[in-house]
């Protein structure tokens, strides 16, 4: 009889592992996968724990969605590879960053850098300024008038306003 409760116990003991191994898997390594923008959406706007690879023309990204975290949806996203563009986009290969967008948000998680905290982003930002900073040069005659054309403008809007107030002054004081 003793024989029996002892295997009974072992049984119980293995079975109770195995639940406890089930439970932490589901709760911690689990994830679901897409294979299409739609199902990722879906998953995101719950904020579930899911996987999905973008194949782009241009570059292959990979989000995961890490869960909720502070009130907010925590989302791994990561440049897999660049398939196109110059060779400071190639930089971007392997980078990764976390965002943390509201909860029910279906926005993709790269579009507000602000929201966004890695070596990725520092990536994306160097490429963004890099480009601006190519464009003004580029275009510093154009701007130059531009902006010459603006602050002329303003100048003039400045001593119509002056006049007026002048005129009003004097017209005042005559009376």
């Amino acid at each position: 009889m003793n024989k029996r409760g002892g295997l009974r116990k072992t049984i119980f003991i293995i079975l109770m592992l195995i639940v406890g191994v089930a439970a932490i898997y589901f709760t911690f390594f689990f994830a679901y996968s897409c294979n299409d923008v739609a199902c990722f959406r879906s998953h995101q706007e719950k904020c579930s724990r899911t996987k999905f690879t973008n194949n782009l023309e241009d570059a292959a990204w990979f989000y995961h969605i890490k869960g909720k975290k502070n009130g907010e949806c925590k989302i791994l996203v990561e440049v897999l590879q660049v398939k196109e563009g110059t060779i400071e986009k190639l930089g971007l290969n392997g980078k990764s960053m976390e965002c943390y967008l509201q909860l029910g948000s279906i926005a993709s998680p790269e579009a507000d850098l602000l929201k966004c905290h890695g070596e990725l982003k520092e990536e994306l930002q160097t490429l963004i300024i890099n480009k601006l900073h190519a464009y003004v040069v580029e275009n510093v005659g154009e701007i130059g008038e531009e902006l010459r054309g603006i602050t002329s403008t303003a100048i003039s809007k400045t001593n119509e306003q002056t006049n007026k107030t002048a005129n009003s002054t004097i017209n005042v004081s005559s009376a």
